[in-house]
Order: C-alpha cells, then sequence, then structure tokens
C-alpha cells in the first residue's frame, strides 16, 4: 500500500491554545492531503528484475526483465501516445486512462520498468502517493534515450516522490539503473565493464544507495542472481531462459536448492509461499528485447507472460504495430486478456485455501502440472515471434508480419476449461 501519516497528532494538546482558525486550517490540510492520498491509492510494487546487456546474451541483443509483484491481479498490454513519442506496456487492467504503465517501449526503442524500494525514506511519501507508474508513462511519451531519460529526472520538480529503482535501456545499446528518491538519484551502468563484468545488473526492493539493511527482497535478489549468474557461466542468458528459468524457478538462496525439484513433492506436494521470485503476488513477467547495434529499432520485442507466471505463457509484442496486439495478451473479456484470465484460474488451484493463513500455502504439484501443460503453447508462440523480429530487424516494420502473428497465437491458444481440468486431475497426468 502507498505509505500515508497524518503529521503531528501527538502534538494536539500543544497547540490547544493557538487559535481555532489556524487549528482550522491546519486540519483542512491534513484531511485534503489525506484524500487526494486515498483517491490514488494503489497497491505497493514489490518486484524483481535485472538487466542483461547485449554482450551477454545468446542473441547479442540486451534484455529488461521485470517479474511484477503487486496487489493488482489483472493486467494486460496496451498502446498509447505520448508527448512525443507512442509507446506499448503493461498496465493495469482496472485502471481507466490508464494513468500509470508498469514497463514498456516506444517507437524509438527506449524501454523502462521499475522496482519498488523500501530504504530510502523520501519525506514526501509521507503525505503524498507514489509516483512510480505515473512517471514510467510519463519518460515513454518523451524519452528517445537513457541520456533523454536522465535529463527527464534531472528537471523533475521536487520532491518527486519516488523511492524506486528504474531501469532502462536504449537502441543505442545504453544500459542503466536509476535509484530515485525525493531530491537525487544514482545511476548504475550495466555497460561499465569495471563495474560489472558480466554484464547483468539486478535490483529487488532495495536500492544500493539507500540504508544498509532495511528494505525487502534480499532473499529474492540472491536467488536471481545465482541464477542468472550460472546461465551467464554457461552462456545460457535469453528471453526464453528468464521465463522458464527464474520467473519460474523455485530455487530458494536460503534452502540452497530449487524446491519445485525436491522429492518431498513427490510424497505431499505442498510448500510455503515465502522468498521465491513468483509469489502469489506476482501478477506478470515482462522481458524487453532491445535490438543489436545496426538493427532496425522497431524490432524491440516486448514479450510478456501475464498473470501469476508459472500459469501462463509468454506472448509477443511490438509498438510499430499500435493497437494491434495479440488477442491473448489485450484486453478483450472484460477489460481482461485471455492469458490472464487462464493463469488466474489456475493460481486459485495452486493457493486453493483462503481461511486463516491458508493462503501462504501453495500445491506444487499443481504448478508442475501447469508449466508442463502450457510450455508447448509457449515454445510455438516464441518460435513464431522469434521470426517476426528477425524479419523486422533485417527488413523493417511490416505490420502483414504482425498481423500473421497475432491470428496464429490467436488460432493456436489452448482451451481454458480443458487446460484447467487437466491440471487438476491428478489421474491425466
Amino acid at each position: 500500500m502507498s505509505k500515508i501519516t497524518i503529521r503531528n497528532t501527538e502534538n494536539v494538546s500543544a497547540i490547544a491554545t493557538i487559535s481555532n482558525l489556524t487549528i482550522k486550517m491546519r486540519s483542512l490540510l491534513y484531511i485534503a492531503a489525506f484524500i487526494v492520498a486515498l483517491l490514488t491509492l494503489v497497491p505497493a510494487e514489490a518486484c524483481t528484475s535485472a538487466i542483461i546487456s547485449g554482450r551477454a546474451t545468446k542473441s547479442g541483443r540486451p534484455l529488461l526483465w521485470k517479474h511484477r509483484d503487486t496487489g493488482t491481479e489483472w493486467n494486460h498490454i496496451a498502446h498509447m501516445q505520448g508527448k512525443r513519442f507512442a509507446y506499448t506496456g503493461l498496465v493495469n487492467s482496472a485502471e481507466e486512462g490508464p494513468e500509470q504503465v508498469w514497463a514498456g517501449a516506444n517507437e524509438r526503442g527506449f524501454a523502462i520498468m521499475n522496482t519498488a524500494s523500501y530504504n530510502m525514506k523520501p519525506d514526501s511519501l509521507k503525505y503524498l502517493p507514489e509516483n512510480e507508474g505515473k512517471i514510467m508513462k510519463q519518460a515513454l511519451g518523451e524519452c528517445a534515450s537513457v541520456a533523454e531519460f536522465e535529463e527527464f529526472l534531472k528537471n523533475m520538480p521536487l520532491p518527486r516522490a519516488l523511492e524506486t529503482n528504474y531501469g532502462v535501456i536504449d537502441a543505442d545499446g545504453a544500459a542503466a539503473y536509476f535509484e530515485v528518491w525525493d531530491y537525487g538519484y544514482k545511476k548504475y551502468d550495466v555497460n561499465d565493464a569495471t563495474q560489472y563484468p558480466n554484464g547483468y545488473v539486478i535490483r529487488s526492493n532495495y536500492s544500493f544507495s539507500g540504508a544498509q539493511d532495511e528494505g525487502k527482497g534480499y532473499i529474492r535478489y540472491q536467488n536471481a542472481e545465482y541464477l542468472i549468474h550460472n546461465a551467464y557461466a554457461a552462456g545460457a542468458l535469453s528471453v526464453e531462459w528468464i521465463f522458464s528459468s527464474v520467473s519460474r524457478s523455485f530455487y530458494h538462496a536460503i534452502f540452497g536448492n530449487d524446491i519445485l525439484k525436491s522429492s518431498l513433492l513427490e510424497t505431499n506436494g505442498w510448500a510455503v509461499d515465502q522468498d521465491f521470485i513468483p509469489r502469489k503476488s506476482s501478477s506478470a513477467s515482462i522481458v524487453i528485447e532491445g535490438v543489436r547495434k545496426g538493427d532496425n529499432p522497431d524490432a524491440t520485442t516486448i514479450w510478456s507472460v501475464l498473470g501469476y507466471p508459472p500459469c501462463g505463457y509468454a506472448v509477443a509484442s511490438w509498438v510499430k504495430a499500435k493497437n494491434e496486439i495479440a488477442e491473448p495478451i489485450a484486453a478483450c473479456d472484460n477489460g481482461r486478456s485471455f492469458i490472464n484470465r487462464l493463469a488466474v484460474a489456475l493460481k486459485r488451484e495452486v493457493f486453493p485455501i483462503t481461511r486463516g493463513n491458508g493462503s501462504r500455502y501453495m500445491r506444487m504439484d499443481i504448478i508442475t502440472r501447469a508449466i508442463k501443460a502450457l510450455h508447448p503453447y509457449e515454445v510455438e508462440s516464441m518460435r513464431a515471434a522469434s521470426k517476426v523480429r528477425d524479419r523486422i530487424a533485417k527488413e523493417g516494420f511490416n505490420i502483414k508480419f504482425v498481423r500473421e502473428y497475432n491470428d496464429f497465437v490467436k488460432s493456436s491458444a489452448p482451451n481454458a476449461e480443458e487446460i484447467v481440468s487437466t491440471v487438476k486431475d491428478i489421474s491425466r497426468n
């Protein structure tokens, strides 16, 4: 939740002698700030993320990854027009407008995502709503590059009402994290080989420039560090690998193993949802794949797994296609996408206990079967999208390529009821 406090409540007796008018004016100011905060209140964002430079990936293309954790269960991919540029990104399905974007790319190849930070303590967030999503929406509409984004930050009015880690890449290969708070920011250049020789940087819910040992997500950070480092060493870093081996990984740094592969699952199948990268609050996994030097920026690809990632599959989209977004990830059914609805239905089976502390317990056997059932759809979707991406990179954008892909993923989408029934029915697996 957004952090809201009413200041000076302990000093009521001390101001008793102040004039009634002064008291009323002060009270009205507090009430007004509180109402504004309530009207714009959104669930707190958590998330795990990484930026991987092109020098570390199999394809030579940079990757911007966000595993979204939030109280908002429904999201989809939408296209919008900004002040300077059009852009496509992840938005909350219930939000009109929308006023916020949680990860996205624009027509110039600039892309952005974030993770909330909880160890920079900006004073503004004691009485103002958080601005992370609104700033990303504005930046996508106004910034063509990482350099322009940095100027954008410098020119923001203060206090910024921000406590966040922004990750950004652009079509020229620039890649950086910006840890941003009310009156400043610190930049981490992912391409600085002296600082990041392996070519990647990870962030969860604390900032390296913030208060030490405060914030959240320390174990999730270690999970991601272990997984990504091993993949880097093996030369395996790719979009496909991130979805299959990070966003659906139940590796736990404290236990030192992946509970999804534990022998305990053979006899029981239950586990406690605590400090894994995929959590009950996970609502999407997004990878924005940039372009290699010399490639057409229109080939920048937004890969999306909507809903609880172990129960969904990836579908691609491109900014230049505008509103022609594949139906499984667009807002087609009362504002909700097909894949998000499927993932939510399956997640209900993963977390079947609703009373008491039961919501903390998950069925790992259901997760295993869901991943297995949806894997073929993801393989085919990503194979077809990769061909579109490569054609755009070499030949330039052609809406025909995208339409053929969109038709394919729509026609080949699974029957949701059959998938849920199959995953639930042990005898059929």
